[in-house]
């Protein structure tokens, strides 16, 4: 099987051209969906696809993709990842995905390999939240699970989603088109920084992604009694905050006790919220995240318990809101082989890692096998200019990526339908 050489040099140098697209008056490097920096960009990156060989389009879902054309006329393999930002970001966070997708056709092209199964470069639109409460846009259209009611959102000015996306190329009143339904898409992979620290503890470059967390998400609110924090004695408070303080430290404690999970509190709104005040209310947000839903269930459950009890003993009425739930992402064993076997040639004992922050893959995931490679973050630093992969470690992951897409081509072309059953 052919070997492809990555120009690495050319994608450091994308990089940081990638960068210069910044949104004025902001830090670090921010390129919000929708915004003037990330069109522009848009407009560059489509560039620098048709430099690659690919043929440029935007889909019905605001997704910018670059295909390359195959030997027969078979479902695609993809490559993808986002190149918007949150605010004040750093410059690795999706934009290396797109980026080393476009160096692995580049690659392809001047080494003058053809693929037996088209290929396709995609920068997913809108994967960071956005200004409409909504994240991962583009390829939630693109698996078919983005509907009117998420077209009919409206930002702070009364703009709606569906006017955003006409203004990046896409086409919401034929979002259907966008749809891609299970076999369309042979296999996906995307490349992208780790975000966290494990990779830097273990002294490993790259890990392989077993696949990507579920999230359970609620908010709960805390309804006690406020009153004068001088006259009201210990035994007739019914404070709100101390009440869902010993849920917080419930969750901190289970997740701990599962292993294989995290709960966090991440926001907290209190009321009255003042010196003097027995907290009358609290009202804040709980998720629990693991790679096996049953562990999420089982922690949230205990939590569940903690709370109710926390409640009752303090005359404080619990209110649960509904639960959002997101369901993990497995990549299945066999495309889990070759990308292992794949980031091996490149790396010694590249670690199998989960993955705990949501990605598109979550959502190609739901359709099609999909498969991640994680590149190394400097001191796990991320969205923030801190954020950094050091260049032989970028080298790495897109030398991987190249061969783990020849491996995959080469494997579904001897196996042909079979990847349909698994």
């Amino acid at each position: 099987m052919k070997t492809l050489t990555i120009d690495t040099d050319r994608l450091l140098r994308d990089l940081d051209t990638l960068a210069t697209f910044t949104e004025p008056g902001t830090t670090g490097w921010t390129r919000r969906a929708f915004s003037p920096a990330f069109i522009a960009a848009r407009a560059w990156l489509a560039k620098r696809m048709q430099d690659a060989g690919l043929s440029v389009s935007v889909d019905a879902a605001g997704n910018l993709i670059g295909r390359r054309p195959g030997l027969v006329d078979m479902p695609s393999l993809m490559i993808g990842s986002h190149t918007d930002t949150v605010p004040g970001a750093g410059r690795f966070d999706g934009m290396l995905g797109v980026l080393a997708g476009i160096a692995v056709a580049r690659a392809l092209d001047q080494a003058g390999v053809q693929l037996h199964y088209p290929l396709e470069i995609v920068d997913f639109l809108a994967e960071e939240p956005t200004p409409f409460g909504l994240s991962c846009i583009g390829s939630m259209g693109m698996a078919g699970v983005l509907d009117e009611r998420e077209l009919a959102r409206q930002d702070s000015s009364g703009r709606t989603l569906a006017e955003a996306l006409q203004a990046v190329g896409g086409r919401p009143d034929d979002l259907g088109s966008a749809i891609r339904k299970r076999g369309d898409i042979a296999a996906y992979l995307e490349l992208h920084i780790e975000q966290g620290r494990v990779l830097e503890e273990q002294g490993a470059p790259l890990g392989v992604v077993q696949g990507i967390v579920g999230i359970r998400r609620a908010m709960l609110q805390f309804a006690g009694r406020p009153d004068h924090a001088g006259t009201t004695p210990m035994g007739l408070r019914h404070d709100a905050l101390a009440a869902a303080a010993e849920v917080i430290l419930a969750a901190e404690r289970m997740a701990y006790a599962a292993g294989a999970a995290v709960a966090t509190v991440g926001r907290l709104a209190i009321s009255p919220n003042q010196e003097n005040v027995v907290p009358g209310s609290v009202e804040m947000s709980l998720e629990v995240r693991s790679l096996n839903w049953g562990t999420v269930e089982r922690v949230w459950a205990g939590i569940e318990s903690e709370a109710r009890t926390a409640c009752s003993s303090r005359g404080v009425e619990l209110i649960a809101g509904d639960l959002h739930d997101v369901a993990p992402m497995h990549t299945p064993d066999w495309l889990l082989e070759i990308i292992a076997r794949a980031c091996g040639e490149v790396a010694t004992d590249p670690p199998l890692l989960p993955s705990g922050a949501g990605h598109d893959a979550s959502w190609i995931g739901r359709i099609a096998p999909a498969g991640m490679i994680f590149v190394r973050s400097k001191d796990g630093r991320s969205h923030c200019p801190e954020e950094y992969s050091a260049p032989e470690d970028i080298a790495l992951g897109a030398n991987a990526l190249g061969a783990a897409l020849l491996a995959l081509d080469h494997y579904l072309d001897l196996t042909l339908d079979l990847y349909l059953d698994r």
